[in-house]
């Protein structure tokens, strides 16, 4: 649901007003990307093993052209969830949609962003390779720096040490339930309309037609986490006391819920430095991606051979 147009709308809420006449809305097309994560994970499931899964995975890669397809759809059907999700976001706060949302729902929002961010790299992790394995390191280092319940959180979301099972177990079934069960609730609607369905699945099949994503050999120096996380990584590499960035995340989800709460002038300036966070973000997620080497070394990407 959206709010009433603004008189003079502004160049955010312009941009969707043309986006959504031609295409379906991010809201629509986040929820058939996460339908179309959701069946080819099922498949992928079959072959996967959790005990070897870069054994299994690696079979898959070689001898099951059909399987590594499927993964392939399934990891980037996920991504454009990912991205899909933050742009129904930033769509509904450029038009003041957290007003019209009931209290209830938006809380519920607001808390399914770590789901879906756990989901995201807890996907990551089951990969079972040397970039898995540092994902797993991250994060659980991060989830270290909570006071007091540290261990217990630590248990909670990654198990014991190099064992997959319970990762395995939220990344199939629980993150995702809440994460399906949120978005039914916000939608009204189980199934996506049928031309969001139809346009993630096909962007999908294209993105797997020319790239299908591999493991790390273990060879290569070069050892990176996902896109989404190269920004953390960066921000990582700067501080040493990790713990202030579980603290901001917290925060900034405190301040999304606080939106709907807010007088309309103060809830437009956090909105602004909450974009403009959003942008230096991505800039670091670039500058991770591009011009971050072996080691973290800075490398510019025509110097590399």
């Amino acid at each position: 649901m959206n709010s009433p147009p603004d008189d003079h709308p502004h160049l955010l809420s312009r941009f969707f007003d043309s986006w959504n006449r031609l295409f379906p809305s991010g809201g629509l097309l986040c929820l058939g990307a996460l339908w179309v994560a959701i069946v080819s994970g099922i498949v992928l499931a079959l072959p996967y093993d959790m005990t070897k899964p870069y054994d299994s995975l690696q079979v898959i890669l070689i001898a099951n052209p059909a399987g590594a397809f499927f993964r392939a759809i399934h990891y980037w059907s996920a991504d454009l969830f990912l991205i899909f999700a933050s742009w129904h976001l930033i769509e509904q706060l450029s038009r003041r949609g957290e007003q019209e949302v009931p209290k209830g729902i938006w809380l519920r929002l607001v808390l399914s962003i770590p789901f879906i961010l756990y989901v995201m790299i807890s996907g990551f992790i089951l990969k079972g390779d040397r970039e898995g394995t540092l994902a797993r390191q991250v994060l659980g280092g991060l989830l270290g720096t909570v006071p007091v319940v540290a261990k217990t959180i630590r248990f909670i979301t990654l198990g014991l040490p190099d064992n997959l099972s319970v990762i395995y177990l939220h990344h199939i079934a629980t993150s995702t339930l809440v994460i399906l069960i949120i978005s039914i609730e916000h939608a009204r609607r189980i199934w996506p309309e049928w031309r969001s369905f139809i346009y993630m699945l096909s962007l999908s099949v294209i993105l797997s037609a020319f790239k299908i994503p591999s493991l790390h050999d273990g060879l290569n120096p070069v050892v990176k986490g996902p896109w989404y996380m190269l920004g953390l990584q960066e921000v990582l590499h700067w501080t040493s006391y990790p713990g202030w960035i579980l603290a901001f995340g917290a925060l900034v989800l405190l301040l999304l819920y606080g939106l709907p709460f807010m007088p309309v002038p103060w809830s437009q300036q956090i909105k602004r430095g909450m974009l403009l966070l959003l942008v230096l973000y991505l800039a670091l997620i670039i500058v991770g991606w591009l011009f971050r080497g072996a080691n973290w070394q800075w490398v510019t990407p025509w110097a590399r051979p």
